[in-house]
């Protein structure tokens, strides 16, 4: 989380340029006096949709500011900043009335009360782009529990402000750089609310087209595209024929992945249809044998039933191998017909190997219990 990122967004990108140009329009309008009321009231429109399309940017997870194009001016194109106005208008009227049929103190608190929930009315009116809805204290509530603490992180920025552009009013500083100044401060504020609601997308179940996970989720969709393209390859090379460079295919892949389980699980899935059965049966075998080596006994355990119920004669590589798999699914495992089956010609295969007499010793063991 980066929020000093989304605090200084209006330095960088398009939102710069908005600053510059506008407050020199300002400043030309400040100039021409009454003849500039018409441009500094176009200006200003075009500025405060700026910020609600910077807002929009910020939320859907774009990081560089958007540049000003035509139809950002489009008069009837964004709306929100009017609406904003209205909810202005609207919530002053209801303190006119609080003050003038309750008492000062009640229009005092009521005031208060909308100040502090004023970010979240803006918050509301961006990403719903709704009047009614932005003007809905239940709206407003539903925000601020979802943004949790960056909520008063977006106040005590916008009362940071604030004492910022107090302190500045006292200097006599050129125009348009004191314009430009409160511009920045402007669009900051609405970079940092649309930040904090981007930062709080899980919790308020917002869709993104810029995010870690959905980057994530492509690269991942990516790779495997091109972890199909081996498979298709190499499937390519079993059919006709060409099996050592077939195994030497899917054998690169797994070593270039480090032969993670996940992998090997992955491929056994995609070559169990194969025509051959050699591959599957390989590739279970090396798989249980990785997984009993990082002990994830219960994995291998179960990735071995799973092959004796598609097919009965598979068994894990080594003697080693069959036997703990034995004693995982006769000791702990709960799968002793898993066992019965590896057992009943263990000593067949592995004739001459220590562990015959251990595996007998279970396999009698397992006999009397027998369905």
């Amino acid at each position: 989380m980066n929020l000093l990122r989304h605090l200084t967004r209006p330095l960088r990108g398009g939102a710069v340029a908005v600053i510059v140009v506008f407050a020199v329009l300002l400043y030309m309008a400040e100039q021409a006096r009454f003849v500039g009321i018409p441009l500094a009231f176009l200006v200003t429109s075009w500025f405060f949709k700026y910020a609600y399309i910077l807002f929009d940017h910020t939320v859907h997870g774009f990081d560089e500011p958007p540049t000003l194009d035509i139809q950002m001016l489009n008069p009837v194109d964004e709306q929100r900043p009017l609406a904003q106005v209205l909810i202005f208008a609207l919530v002053g009227a209801l303190i006119y009335y609080v003050h003038a049929s309750v008492g000062t103190p009640a229009a005092i608190a009521l005031g208060i009360v909308c100040l502090f929930f004023l970010p979240a009315s803006a918050g509301v009116l961006g990403l719903e782009s709704h009047l009614l809805k932005a003007a809905n204290p239940l709206e407003w509530f539903s925000l601020v529990r979802g943004l949790g603490l960056l909520y008063g992180a977006v106040l005590l920025v916008i009362l940071g402000y604030g004492i910022i552009l107090s302190v500045l009013a006292h200097f006599d500083l050129w125009s348009p750089l004191a314009t430009a100044i409160s511009m920045f401060a402007v669009l900051s504020v609405f970079s940092f609310l649309g930040g904090c609601i981007y930062e709080r997308r899980h919790e308020l179940n917002l869709e993104t087209f810029v995010s870690p996970e959905r980057t994530k989720a492509l690269e991942d969709k990516q790779a495997r595209r091109e972890d199909e393209k081996v498979v298709l390859d190499a499937y390519g090379l079993m059919r006709a024929d060409q099996h050592l460079k077939c195994w030497q295919t899917l054998s690169n892949w797994l070593q270039s992945r480090a032969n993670a389980p996940e992998d090997y699980r992955w491929l056994c899935e995609r070559t169990a249809s194969w025509d051959d059965p050699r591959y599957i049966t390989r590739l279970t075998e090396d798989y249980v044998a990785r997984l009993l080596t990082m002990k994830r006994n219960g994995e291998a355990l179960d990735a071995v039933a799973n092959r004796l119920s598609l097919d009965a004669a598979f068994r894990p590589k080594t003697a080693a191998d069959t036997l703990s798999i034995a004693q995982l699914a006769a000791r702990g495992g709960g799968a002793p017909k898993v066992a019965r089956i590896l057992l009943s010609d263990f000593g067949t295969r592995f004739s001459g190997d220590p562990r015959v007499n251990i595996a007998e010793s279970l396999r009698s063991h397992l006999e009397p219990h027998a369905p």
